[in-house]
């Protein structure tokens, strides 16, 4: 238990993944912290570095957001110089079966806003790590879409107290261009 919940006004505690570009991750920590969560911002480097912060253990953050991009492949990593190690990687892409390896996420809400990680490899990799729920985007969306998805469910979740598939019906159709996003549950 991070000392945030013990507080009088209890933050709940998160934590937020930047892959490449930390612009969106910043946006959403910043969000996150006007609702009253408590961040860990992790900037990562390289698929090693993702792979260590999906190694959880039971007292860490509940509430997991991964901000990055995707492909066909899945996660973007992009190309490394010598000295890293890009195996698990697929044309720069991390896919799910490399997540699937490697993640333990016991009771986590696991939230991705990269493109075309909403898919059902993606779902199973985390939900057979012990995530409670998978949300993530069946397409690409644009990065202010994503935003706004990620306001609406957080504000719902963190500020209206609503159970995880309530705050995502309420986050997806609060506008048509998020309606690619899709919640997987055990």
């Amino acid at each position: 238990m991070l000392v945030d919940e013990k507080y009088f006004a209890p933050k709940t505690p998160a934590s937020v993944i930047a892959v490449g570009d930390a612009f969106e991750a910043l946006l959403i920590r910043s969000m996150l912290e006007s609702l009253g969560a408590a961040v860990l911002l992790h900037l990562v480097g390289t698929p090693e570095d993702f792979l260590l912060t999906l190694e959880r253990k039971e007292h860490d953050p509940k509430l997991v957001v991964i901000c990055g991009h995707g492909d066909e492949n899945g996660l973007v990593f992009g190309d490394y110089g010598d000295g890293v190690d890009v195996g698990a990687l697929v044309d720069g892409s991390l896919p799910a079966a490399a997540i699937a390896k490697r993640a333990r996420m016991p009771g986590a809400i696991v939230v991705s806003t990269a493109c075309l990680t909403g898919d059902a490899a993606f779902a199973k990799a985390f939900l057979e790590a012990g995530a409670a729920a998978y949300i993530a985007p069946s397409d690409c969306p644009d990065a202010s879409d994503a935003a706004l998805f990620a306001h609406y469910l957080f504000h719902s979740l963190l500020r209206r107290g609503l159970s995880p598939e309530r705050a995502f019906d309420r986050a997806r159709h609060a506008d048509p261009a998020l309606d690619m996003f899709r919640l997987h549950k055990p």
